[in-house]
């Protein structure tokens, strides 16, 4: 019995050290692909086209391609050069009379070293207002089966009519106000020192940012061009972004069939699960070329969309509880008192709820260390 025991555990080694984890070997000419997206909407303004160069799968980060020479085009004969505002990044403004439903667009773009890229024209189409963003509660199940917890599910309807797009996508920004946990009041150079009054000029921050999510639907399906109850993303009170006021800007943009099933694409690549791949974010086909070098392929969508957008605030909204961590961090003096703290440590923030020092971390003074800036949003209230 021993015998069949240790032919047993030894067998089971073996296959433990079979195991290996899997990394597939990408070459450098897969991952340096050039991306170029951008769009350009309804609404007069700045117009952006991001280019770029794809990053490894294993460590995706954003590599900028800068000092290309970008133009955007219509099928008007209107041409409009662009300019790089920050690394990889272009812009031109187009007014509000070259932006009418019907007119199509394209990019062109000189890339360093002499390539010429080039999108498809893509046609604007007509779409309704933004009709209403609203939101439900809901209890969703948690680990423990006893306990559930209650989100905000935010929602968008569509109403259109005559000509208007059967395409849809939203983009949501979010933005908050947040609080550090305390004002500066005391700290430690070598020597203790004590702020009086109490600084708050690193106490209040803003944080904005675009929910990550893709949001995609089509009416063609259905009997009427309206769309009841779509989901957008949700939250709940196990952050800060209901402590204060909360705010989403809900950006709706027809698109052309094109536009929508190159983004219907990502959504399900990037939403839905599966195993990475079963699903290689590369093999999405855009509609932008290498006219120099056309065997090379280029990732990315460029397109035109009527655009409608709105505003939202939200504070203290019934029914959700708080109940978030606010990034502060408290400790007591060790034993050895302020000699436990190098010059590289310097300053050390404290304070004293009581008669016993409290320490305190840096973000528990400066707000900016939770992500966000200091600087008001203009369109906040006061």
């Amino acid at each position: 019995m021993r015998q069949i025991k240790n032919i047993v555990l030894l067998f089971s080694l073996l296959l433990a050290g079979c195991v290996k984890p899997f990394n597939p070997d990408i070459s450098t000419s897969v991952t340096q692909k050039y991306v170029v997206s951008g769009r350009v909407t309804s609404t007069e303004g700045w117009q952006d086209v991001e280019v770029s160069r794809s990053s490894p799968v294993q460590s995706s980060v954003f590599l900028p391609t800068t000092g290309c020479k970008v133009t955007i085009l219509d099928d008007q004969g209107n041409v409009f050069p662009a300019v790089e505002y920050k690394p990889g990044t272009y812009h031109v403004w187009i007014g509000q009379s070259f932006l009418a439903a019907g007119t199509s667009f394209r990019v062109r773009l000189l890339v360093p070293g002499g390539d010429q890229l080039e999108s498809a024209f893509d046609r604007m189409p007509s779409g309704p207002v933004l009709d209403s963003v609203y939101y439900a509660m809901k209890d969703i199940p948690t680990s423990d089966p006893s306990v559930s917890l209650r989100i905000m599910q935010f929602y968008v309807d569509i109403y259109a009519k005559g000509d208007f797009s059967q395409y849809y996508k939203w983009d949501v920004t979010e933005t908050w106000e947040y609080h550090a946990a305390h004002n500066l009041e005391y700290y430690y150079d070598g020597t203790q020192h004590r702020v009086n009054p109490p600084d708050s000029s690193k106490k209040v921050c803003y944080y904005t940012g675009l929910v990550k999510n893709i949001f995609t639907v089509s009416t063609k399906s259905l009997f009427q061009n309206t769309y009841k109850q779509f989901p957008l993303h949700a939250i709940d009170g196990t952050t800060s972004r209901l402590a204060i006021l909360y705010s989403i800007l809900v950006r709706q943009l027809a698109l052309s069939e094109k536009a929508y099933n190159y983004w219907e694409q990502m959504r399900i690549n990037s939403n839905e699960q599966g195993g990475l791949y079963e699903k290689q974010p590369l093999a999405i086909k855009g509609n932008v070329v290498n006219l120099t070098h056309p065997e090379q392929d280029v990732l990315g969508f460029f397109y035109a969309s009527s655009e409608s957008t709105r505003r939202y605030f939200y504070k203290n909204v019934p029914g959700i509880a708080l109940d978030f961590n606010n990034g502060c961090t408290e400790s007591g003096l060790g034993r050895f008192g302020w000699r436990e703290f190098t010059r590289d440590e310097y300053p050390v923030y404290y304070y004293y709820p009581t008669a016993i020092v409290k320490v305190l971390d840096h973000e528990c003074v400066d707000c900016r260390l939770g992500g966000g800036v200091l600087e008001k949003p203009d369109f906040w209230p006061n």
